[in-house]
């Protein structure tokens, strides 16, 4: 990508994470930092540079009391200033944090089971959480002789903590790629990574456009999540101010959201695709009157597969609000790169680019389409920073593809991870990717395939997810844009393509959820709502029509049925084990 790279604005005064925070505390001590909010936009708490840096500096020295330096923290907490206090005083103390879901509700014993894996993988020396976490009954599944600290020390012990030298290369926090499985694994992320990353992300989310102390950020995603996190240490790189609420507020009125960004006038607000999709579906007119997100000016959006659909619909549903399309920024990123891989865009960049589906199927090459011939719209995930390397290359051969040629992302530079915690043979089949006869350090495998184009990265899908038939490579999401849109009783962006044998034979699988407000005929009478076998119909229709593909299998499933990762991400393979086992909730 010679020439196609953007800058980087690294910040000489930080040395490590925790500077980041001391050092906006020691200059401006009253400057607003955080604030929590609940159901209709209620405060429920805040906090300002000088105030969490006292609470970071007395929770740090009662670590102090408790672990070594080196250790594993587990972070069990909802959003909340606890959790910012916890993973900032892990990094004071030269702890690595753990951030993991906090079990909540109706499903904390089986959140607890699952969390199981990240315990033994981890092995923590501490777990940090709140009051009612620990008397659940079920905590102890995870504890087995660790000791759980809940009371953060209300009482100031911050003239106790004592700094210790800081290696820039040991972790700061352990990111968990999931939690859902046997033998989760966990990117090891130094100081030197995240510093490495934000220095890139202010330059691709435009930091320096704002005036001094006013970046401002609201976001609903879980703060234990890549994602999330992100935002919250972006927000602390830039001395900037940020706004956080629990996923399910949104989910449940996403409205708040948007007002969110309104009332407190972000520069900056992150979600993944189907977050843009969910407000164009549930934001009503009346709460569309009177909002103004003209202050929105990054809006990014990552982690799944970004639908130009997606990106118009919002545009145009939001354009009475002020909304400014430009403000989109399709990005990529992986835990294993602290966060971010590319996003940035130039003026006059491309925004989707149509390529021909026979060349790309059939070859993995990158055409423009003939007249008249099937198309595939790729929308562009920006500029690479300066401080990385991209390239893309045949998984199976390890050589450098040819221009305009799909393959694998591989991705080196100071933003990616150590490797995987405890896991020499997975950090090598992940980390230790070297080119086909070139002598240079190893790249990452990111497991993705994309092309360069326009001096852009643009992503097709998961490497493990692709579904050959018949010598052609179809792309689950592909499949499942077309999936949505067949029938009205269908949820937006809540379907997984998958393909599984059966004989012998490779087939094409499709899970679907049906949309919460569709009445749906679960039996064989009539005038209970929508037949099942017509919503599978249109589905086989679509795919026949749009793929030239069989659908051996259409399963409907129940709204809130289809799994997904935490930060909305579908997960095909979890859906083809379920279908396999039976074990799907479905009509």
């Amino acid at each position: 990508m010679t020439g196609g790279k953007h800058a980087c604005r690294p910040d000489p005064r930080y040395r490590n994470v925790a500077d980041m925070l001391r050092l906006q505390a020691e200059e401006y001590p009253s400057q607003w930092a955080c604030t929590i909010l609940g159901r209709g936009g209620q405060e429920l708490d805040t906090a300002t540079y000088g105030e969490l840096d006292r609470r970071v500096r007395s929770v740090a020295a009662t670590l102090q009391t408790m672990t070594a330096p080196g250790q594993r923290v587990l972070l069990m907490y909802p959003t909340g200033v606890d959790f910012v206090v916890s993973f900032f005083a892990c990094a004071y103390a030269g702890l690595a944090a753990v951030p993991v879901p906090c079990p909540e509700g109706p499903g904390a014993a089986r959140a607890f089971e699952r969390l199981q894996g990240i315990v033994k993988d981890a092995d923590p020396a501490l777990i940090m959480t709140t009051a009612e976490v620990a008397g659940h009954p079920d905590l102890e599944l995870l504890t087995s002789g660790r000791r759980v600290l809940v009371d953060q020390g209300r009482e100031d012990r911050s003239a106790a903590f004592r700094a210790p030298v800081l290696d820039l290369d040991a972790p700061v926090f352990l990111q968990y790629t999931s939690g859902s499985t046997s033998e989760p694994k966990g990117a090891v992320i130094t100081h030197r990574n995240v510093l490495a990353n934000l220095a890139a992300v202010a330059t691709a989310v435009r930091m320096h456009e704002c005036p001094p102390r006013s970046f401002r950020v609201v976001s609903w995603l879980p703060l234990f999540h890549d994602m999330g996190l992100g935002q919250l240490l972006a927000t602390v790189y830039a001395g900037g101010s940020a706004a956080f609420m629990a996923p399910m507020v949104f989910l449940l009125r996403p409205v708040e959201w948007l007002q969110a960004i309104d009332r407190y006038r972000a520069h900056l607000s992150s979600a993944p695709n189907f977050g843009y999709d969910f407000c164009v579906d549930r934001v009503t007119a009346e709460e569309l009157a009177g909002l103004d997100l003209s202050s929105w000016r990054v809006a990014l959006n990552g982690s799944e597969p970004v639908r130009p659909e997606s990106l118009e619909r919002f545009a145009e549903a939001f354009r009475p609000a002020r909304f400014d399309p430009e403000a989109f920024m399709p990005s990529y990123g992986m835990a294993e790169s602290t966060l971010y891989v590319s996003g940035a865009r130039s003026p006059g960049d491309v925004r989707v680019v149509d390529v021909d589906v026979e060349q790309l199927e059939r070859h993995g090459r990158i055409a423009d389409p003939a007249q008249g011939a099937p198309a595939r719209r790729v929308v562009a995930c920006g500029r690479v920073p300066e401080n990385l390397d991209v390239r893309v290359v045949d998984p199976e051969t390890g050589r450098q593809c040819e221009p305009d040629v799909a393959g694998e992302i591989w991705v080196r530079g100071d933003s990616m991870a150590a490797g995987y915690w405890q896991r020499p043979d997975a950090t090598r089949e992940r980390f230790g990717a070297a080119l086909d006869g070139a002598g240079e350090a190893p790249f990452v495998r990111t497991r993705d395939l994309g092309f360069l184009r326009h001096g852009q990265v643009f992503v097709l899908g998961r490497l493990d997810d692709v579904i050959i038939v018949d010598g052609r490579n179809h792309y689950p999401s592909d499949i499942e844009s077309t999936v949505q849109g067949c029938h009205p009783a269908l949820s937006p962006n809540r379907s997984a393509a998958f393909a599984y044998q059966d004989g012998g034979r490779t087939l094409l699988g499709i899970v679907a959820e049906t949309a919460r407000r569709a009445r749906i005929a679960s039996g064989e009478g009539e005038g209970e709502g929508t037949p099942v076998a017509e919503i599978t119909a249109a589905v086989r229709r679509a795919v026949a029509d749009e793929h030239q593909l069989r659908a051996a299998t259409v399963v409907l499933l129940r709204p809130g049925a289809l799994p997904v990762t935490t930060s909305g991400k579908i997960r095909r393979g979890r859906c083809r084990e379920l279908f396999l086992q039976n074990g799907l909730t479905s009509w």
